[in-house]
């Protein structure tokens, strides 16, 4: 009889929650994610850290530059790049048992519709409020250079996981808001309702799930040095944002 190793038995556990993971978000929430989204009960306590109301307009007026898009294009090539020599020099390693992590706002989702409005009505500091319920609308339009590169994990039979700041209680809408962009994911970890602990600290920790679980993840991308620092990841791919910060 074949021994079956424990990081065998972690990539079939892992493997299976990812698949069951997916099958439950496509069939239990593509109808409840598009109605609706349950959202007012719980208000989100996440604040961003920018409050110059110079910062952000100045921020969303380099987010529109070409400095911005050879940023923004640099970094996903590094990832795509890293993925691929790793497939090349590990041709031993099942695939399905690497993982891409993704951060989602500014990363794979754009909301600079909301933060143009939030600009124009800012004279000294930014007011923050509505961001909850610009996420609740689920009109966030996709970033389509770092959408690629999951796509291109996905291809390659590597898993792809979300991490986000965003509160438990908007799952509903930002499940919603990614069907609409047409991102195909595998987990979708986020952060629990009123929970003011820093990202620097809560996403490493995700990660260090995502690996318990027998993945190993190559890539680990957003546009905050929070998505990114911490470890747990190969390679961190920083895309640019001047408009916010978030510790």
């Amino acid at each position: 009889m074949q021994k079956i190793s424990k990081f065998q038995l972690n990539i079939t556990a892992g493997k299976a929650f990812a698949l069951g993971l997916g099958l439950f978000l496509t069939q239990s929430f593509l109808t409840d994610a598009l109605s609706a989204p349950a959202w007012a009960a719980v208000k989100d306590e996440t604040t961003k850290e920018t409050e110059s109301a110079d910062e952000l307009k100045n921020g969303l007026k380099y987010s529109h530059s070409a400095g911005y898009q050879k940023e923004f294009s640099a970094a996903v090539k590094k990832g795509r790049d890293f993925i691929e020599k790793y497939l090349k020099e590990n041709k031993n390693i099942d695939p399905s048992s690497l993982a891409v992590v993704s951060d989602i706002d500014e990363t794979i989702l754009d909301n600079r519709a909301y933060m143009e409005e939030k600009a124009k009505a800012a004279v000294k500091a930014v007011d923050w409020s509505g961001w909850e319920d610009w996420m609740a609308k689920a009109e966030a339009k996709p970033l389509p250079q770092s959408i690629a590169l999951l796509k291109f994990a996905r291809s390659k039979r590597i898993a792809v996981f979300l991490i986000t700041g965003r509160q438990e209680h908007m799952r509903r809408a930002t499940i919603a808001n990614l069907i609409k962009a047409g991102i195909v994911y595998d987990g979708l970890y986020m952060r629990k309702d009123h929970d003011r602990t820093a990202a620097s600290q809560i996403k490493p920790e995700y990660r260090k799930q995502i690996e318990d679980m027998g993945y190993k993840i190559l890539v680990n991308i957003g546009d905050q040095e929070s998505d990114l620092s911490g470890g747990y990841s190969l390679s961190a791919e920083k895309l640019p944002n001047k408009m916010y910060t978030i510790k």
